[in-house]
């Protein structure tokens, strides 16, 4: 049996710790950001380029399939939870790629426990340009564009040091 080395299981553990902190900082942004615009206003203007507007995104990414069901929601947050366990397990056990599938995972389990609670998710962040806005998105969002961003990063370069092996 693969005996793991000690700084291998810190390093997990940090990563796991990194994890439980990017879903708490979501979970909380969003309790927060639904209480204060159910209370106060459905938009709140930060910058001249970002607002804070209530979403309730029963769809994925955008809210693609939102009008196919309350079965979705369900089906979601089911395909979220075992996504980001199967991510961050597939890290542990292959040592590779932590902190991409950390972010990854975070932000998969951020949205399905809004989907767990709530049957949609708390979508709020509204970036902008004159009269064009990008579909608001939230923490979790954030956290899953990074980690894709530095997993692709790391397999472009991984791809060239190989050719360069070759």
């Amino acid at each position: 049996m693969y005996k793991r080395s000690k700084i291998e299981m810190k390093k997990n553990i940090y990563f796991l710790i990194l994890m439980l902190v990017i879903i708490l900082l979501d979970q909380i942004s969003k309790v927060k950001v639904l209480g204060y615009m159910l209370t106060h206003s459905k938009e709140l203007v930060l910058l001249p380029f970002l607002n804070f507007t209530l979403v309730f995104n029963s769809g994925v990414a955008f809210g693609i399939f939102r009008d196919f069901g309350q079965l979705v929601p369900h089906i979601f947050s089911f395909i979220g939870v075992v996504f980001g366990l199967g991510l961050i397990s597939w890290a542990i056990f292959n040592n590779k790629h932590h902190l991409a599938m950390t972010l990854i995972s975070a932000g998969a389990l951020g949205n399905a426990i809004d989907r767990i609670r709530l049957g949609v998710v708390i979508d709020f962040i509204d970036v902008y340009w004159k009269n064009l806005h990008w579909p608001a998105f939230n923490i979790a969002d954030i956290s899953i564009c990074i980690g894709a961003c530095i997993f692709l990063y790391n397999e472009f370069n991984e791809s060239k040091k190989r050719k360069v092996l070759k």
